[in-house]
C-alpha cells in the first residue's frame, strides 16, 4: 500500500494563493456535505431494506397461516433484520410448543428459514418416546412479543 500523495502547489502571486485557498475551501466543505448526505442516504437504504424484510417475513408468516408452503422463506438474515429474529415451531404429536432465537441458531445467515425444519426435533417426544419427530413450522415472531399461552377451557356452570 502506498503512503498518501501530498502535493504541493507551486508558489503564487497574493491573488492567485486567495483563489486558491477558496477553491480549496469550497471543495473541502463540498466533500463534507457528500460524506454526510451519503451517511443520510445509506441509514435511509438500510431502514427501507429492514422494512422490506419485515414485509416479507410477514408474507410468509401469513402464507404458512394459509397453507401455502411453496411460498419462499425469508433468509435468517433478513429475518433478523427484518425484526423477526424468533421462529415459532410445534409439535403435532405432543403438541409441545417451542421458540427458536434465530441469533442464536449455528447455520449460515443466508440460509432459508423453511430449511431449519430438517435441523429441529421435538425434545420431550426423543426424550420419552426416544423418537427424533420434526416439528412443524408456526411463524416467525417480533423479537418483543409475548410467549404464546396455552388455550384456556370454558368450564360448564350449572344453572
Amino acid at each position: 500500500m502506498s503512503a498518501a500523495r501530498i502535493i504541493k502547489p507551486p508558489p503564487m502571486s497574493g491573488g492567485d494563493g486567495k483563489y486558491y485557498a477558496r477553491e480549496m475551501h469550497k471543495a473541502e466543505v463540498t466533500f463534507a456535505n457528500l460524506v454526510e448526505q451519503a451517511a443520510t442516504a445509506h441509514a435511509a437504504a438500510d431502514a427501507a431494506r429492514a422494512t422490506a424484510y419485515a414485509l416479507d417475513c410477514a408474507a410468509w408468516n401469513t402464507a404458512l397461516f394459509i397453507g401455502e408452503l411453496d411460498h419462499a422463506s425469508p433468509t435468517i438474515k433478513a429475518a433478523i433484520a427484518g425484526g423477526f429474529p424468533l421462529l415459532e415451531v410445534r409439535c403435532e404429536h405432543c403438541k409441545h410448543t417451542e421458540i427458536i432465537d434465530l441469533s442464536l441458531v449455528v447455520q449460515p445467515r443466508d440460509r432459508n428459514v423453511a430449511l431449519m425444519r430438517d435441523f429441529l426435533y421435538c425434545g420431550p417426544c426423543q426424550r420419552t418416546l426416544g423418537k427424533k419427530r420434526r416439528p412443524h413450522l408456526i411463524g416467525l415472531r417480533p423479537a418483543g412479543d409475548p410467549p404464546p399461552a396455552a388455550p384456556s377451557r370454558r368450564t360448564k356452570k350449572a344453572c
